[in-house]
């Protein structure tokens, strides 16, 4: 498991939101998933967080990331200033080849699969069931909770899902998707384990479930 550390430096040194024990935590889960796990993280931008769910994969040597973003730097009214500035300070260009260059050099371009497209327009086209499902995409109440509704269908009993930005107390407006679906959602008899890390919500999709 050392090696994890790696891949959590590494992914540190990307702009992006998901550090420290929620990082370790993201790595952790994917590591620990079975043979031939399917991972699909919603909101990937500089791949930051690709890098915490890949890197665990292939130090198993199996399993695949799918990461589902437009990659046009849109979402949430309160995140895009950030994302644009976030692009401006690395000189502009195309966000998608920065993505592609960071999983480059991360050494995990045959590990993931790009879905370039908003999380509804992708799953309308999905099929397979998957074990992990890492929500990080737009944070408004709409987008947040479109995300969930077309991917959580997927994810197979005892699947991991997380939600990050879903911590309680004061969001910016707009902001707060993530923690409200968490509210409605993700608690008993549908998701057991569930648990906050940081700022992320996991939980473990119930053997037993209505869905």
């Amino acid at each position: 498991m050392h090696g994890l550390e790696e891949y959590l430096k590494r992914s540190a040194r990307i702009p992006g939101w998901t550090r420290n024990e929620e990082a370790a935590e993201l790595s952790r889960i994917s590591f620990s998933l079975p043979d031939g796990c399917i991972i699909v993280e919603v909101g990937s931008f500089l791949g930051s967080g690709t890098i915490l769910l890949a890197g665990p994969r292939q130090m198993r040597g199996s399993g695949q990331v799918h990461c589902v973003d437009p990659f046009d730097c849109s979402g949430d009214s309160f995140s895009i200033p950030y994302y644009n500035g976030i692009l401006s300070a690395l000189g502009g260009g195309s966000l998608p080849d920065h993505f592609s260059e960071n999983v480059r050099q991360a050494g995990l371009s045959d590990w993931i699969e790009v879905h370039r497209g908003r999380a509804t327009e992708v799953a309308e086209k999905w099929t397979a069931p998957i074990d992990m499902l890492f929500l990080d995409g737009d944070q408004s109440r709409v987008g947040a909770w479109q995300a969930y509704e077309s991917w959580s269908p997927f994810l197979k009993a005892g699947g991991v899902i997380a939600l990050h930005n879903s911590h309680p107390g004061a969001h910016p407006p707009d902001h707060d998707g993530n923690l409200w679906v968490v509210m409605k959602e993700i608690h008993p008899p549908e998701y057991t384990d569930v648990r906050l890390i940081d700022t992320t919500t996991f939980a473990q999709k119930s053997i037993t479930t209505r869905r």
